[in-house]
C-alpha cells in the first residue's frame, strides 16, 4: 500500500487528478484501506463513476469538481472538504498537464496552463493544507507530490521543455517546503515521487509505438 495504513484509517486524504490514471488508482486504494478520500478533478462524470466503484470499500470517498488552475476554486473546495469530511491529514498532488509546445511557438496560453497545473496548483493546495494542519494540530501529516523522471533530466526532444521545467520546479518546491517545515519544527512530511512512464490515458500513445517506447525506456527510465 501507499502508506502504512492502519493509523490512517478514518482520516482525510485529498487526491487531485483523480478521474483517471494514477490519481484514480491512488484514490481507490486509499478508500479501500479505510481513509476518507476527497477525490478532485475537472471531469465530474468520471469522478461519479469512481465513487460508484468505491461504494463497497471500507473507507469513504467524496468527489469534488475542481480545476486546480483556479485558486478561488481550490480555496472553496478545500473549505467544503473540511466541512464535509474533517481536517486534511494527507494531500496527494497528482494532477498534471503535458502538451507538445515548442518554446519558439506562440501557444495562446498553453504553456501557462502547464505551469498553473503542475506548479501553482500544487503550491496553493499545499499552502492551504499546511494551514489546516497547523490549525488542527495535525503533527503527522503527509504531503506527496507526484512528479516525473522529467523533473530530473532534460529530454533532448522539442516540445517538452515547458513540461520538464514545470517538473523541475515541483521538485525544488517539494524540497523547499520540506526545509521550511523542518525549520519550523513542524513534523508533516513532504515527499516527491517520480515514476517512469506509466500507461494512462495521457501516455497510451507511447505504448502503441513499440520502437518509441523502447527508446524512451533505454534513455529516460532510471
Amino acid at each position: 500500500t501507499i502508506l502504512t495504513m492502519e493509523r490512517w484509517a478514518g482520516r482525510v486524504a485529498v487526491v487531485t487528478g483523480a478521474s483517471s490514471g494514477l490519481g484514480e488508482a491512488v484514490a481507490k486504494e486509499l478508500t479501500r484501506q479505510g481513509m476518507k478520500v476527497a477525490a478532485l478533478a475537472r471531469r465530474f462524470d468520471r469522478l461519479q463513476k469512481l465513487a460508484e466503484d468505491c461504494r463497497s470499500y471500507k473507507g469513504l470517498i467524496n468527489v469534488y469538481k475542481c480545476d486546480i488552475t483556479d485558486e478561488n476554486a481550490i480555496a472553496s473546495t478545500v473549505k467544503t472538504i473540511c466541512e464535509d469530511l474533517g481536517p486534511i491529514s494527507v494531500l496527494i498532488n497528482n494532477a498534471g498537464c503535458s502538451m507538445q509546445i515548442n518554446l519558439t511557438e506562440t501557444n495562446k496560453g498553453a504553456a501557462r496552463k502547464i505551469y498553473e497545473t503542475n506548479v501553482i496548483g500544487p503550491v496553493t493546495l499545499t499552502q492551504l493544507t499546511v494551514e489546516i494542519m497547523k490549525k488542527h494540530n495535525i503533527t503527522d501529516g503527509h504531503i506527496i507530490n507526484i512528479n516525473s523522471v522529467a523533473g530530473h533530466c532534460v529530454f533532448p526532444k522539442s516540445g517538452v521543455a515547458n513540461y520538464c521545467a514545470s517538473k523541475h520546479a515541483l521538485r525544488v518546491l517539494t524540497e523547499s517546503f520540506k526545509n521550511e517545515l523542518a525549520a519550523m519544527k513542524f513534523k508533516t512530511r513532504v515527499t516527491s515521487i517520480s515514476p517512469g512512464l506509466v500507461k494512462t490515458e495521457l501516455t497510451k500513445r507511447f505504448f502503441d509505438e513499440k520502437e518509441r517506447l523502447e527508446k524512451m525506456q533505454r534513455e529516460y527510465m532510471f
